[in-house]
Order: structure tokens, then C-alpha cells, then sequence
């Protein structure tokens, strides 16, 4: 059921500012954190629990791989966010596999999985999520009653404060909620979208 909660209501305010808080506030830390570390870690380091570390991010990327790909199959909203999350962790996984190889034999298998697998499918990760993310704006806007173009994926506000949605949402039998079709044109771009997806 979709929930819309105006921008004034004092949760949603108390909630920006947390997130407000917290984000800027790790920004602000991370910075002289990076300059540290920098100048204070050693070049190398023996450590005890190599094979742990990265059983376990392997293991978190299988996981998030299953995720995306069960999202895809089911055709749910929610993959946007696994495909984002399965792609960042695909290019960590290049990252490091590169940098921790740099001066070994295996270098060339790293840069090599990097360049065939990981990185090609971060990047259609990527435009995967961002295409849907577009649709799904385009869809909306269209729904609302809008004929011109949806603006830009960078210019939409989140959408449980957007002005431009319409209040006369009603639920349908399963629990989610419907949208009264626009007419016309917003029709036109709706059924657009549609075939699309």
C-alpha cells in the first residue's frame, strides 16, 4: 500500500535530519580519516585471517548476486536497489583482486576477471537499474496526469514528498495500491512505458 507522508510532518523532518546528520557527519570524518591512513599504514602486512575475509565477501556476493537475480526473475521494484548493491560489490571485488595481486604471478588473472566479468557486469548492473529506475519516473508521471516529458532521474524528488503525485490513490484487492489512469496523452505515455518494460 503506498504511504505518502507530507514533507511537513514532524517524523519526516526529525528523519532528514538524522540522515542529514549522519551522512554529512561521516563525510566530514572520512576525509581526514583517508589523509591518516595514508601516511600511517604499512606497505604490507601479515595477516591471520586472510581466507576468512574473503570467503566472507564472496560469500556476500553470491548473496547479493542470488538476490539480484531472483529480484530479476520475479520482476519486483526492488531489484533496482540489489542491482546497484550487486554492482558495487562486483567493482570492490576488482579493486581489491587487482591491488592485493599487483606484484604476483596472479595479476594477470585479476585484471583479466576484472575486465571480462566483473566490471562488464557491474556496468549492465548499472544501466539495468538506472533504465528501470527511468521507467518506473516516466510511469508515475504519466499516471499523474502529466503529457511532458518526466524530468530527469537526478531531479526527482523522493517520492513520498513529490508534489506532483496525485492523493486519490485507492487500494485494489491485493493490498497495493492503484493509480486512476491519467487520460489522453498520459495514457499514451504510460502504455509507452509499458511496452518498454
Amino acid at each position: 500500500m503506498a504511504i505518502t507522508i507530507p514533507s511537513y510532518h514532524p517524523r519526516a523532518k526529525a528523519m532528514r535530519r538524522i540522515l542529514l546528520a549522519a551522512v554529512t557527519g561521516s563525510l566530514v570524518f572520512l576525509v581526514p580519516w583517508i589523509v591518516y591512513l595514508s601516511v600511517s599504514l604499512p606497505s604490507s602486512r601479515q595477516v591471520d585471517q586472510w581466507d576468512i575475509a574473503w570467503v566472507g565477501f564472496d560469500f556476500a556476493l553470491a548473496a547479493a548476486i542470488g538476490m539480484t537475480a531472483w529480484t530479476a526473475w520475479r520482476r519486483r521494484q526492488v531489484f533496482i536497489p540489489w542491482a546497484m548493491i550487486t554492482g558495487t560489490l562486483l567493482i570492490c571485488d576488482a579493486w581489491f583482486d587487482i591491488v592485493l595481486d599487483w606484484n604476483t604471478p596472479d595479476l594477470w588473472f585479476a585484471v583479466l576477471s576484472a575486465l571480462i566479468g566483473e566490471l562488464p557486469l557491474a556496468a549492465l548492473l548499472f544501466y539495468a537499474a538506472r533504465r528501470l529506475l527511468r521507467l518506473t519516473i516516466e510511469r508515475a508521471w504519466a499516471l499523474t496526469g502529466h503529457t511532458g516529458p518526466a524530468p530527469r532521474v537526478s531531479r526527482v524528488e523522493l517520492l513520498v514528498t513529490a508534489n506532483w503525485l496525485r492523493r486519490d490513490l485507492e487500494s485494489d484487492v491485493q493490498g497495493r495500491a492503484g493509480i486512476h489512469a491519467a487520460r489522453g496523452a498520459g495514457n499514451r505515455v504510460a502504455e509507452r512505458v509499458d511496452a518498454e518494460a
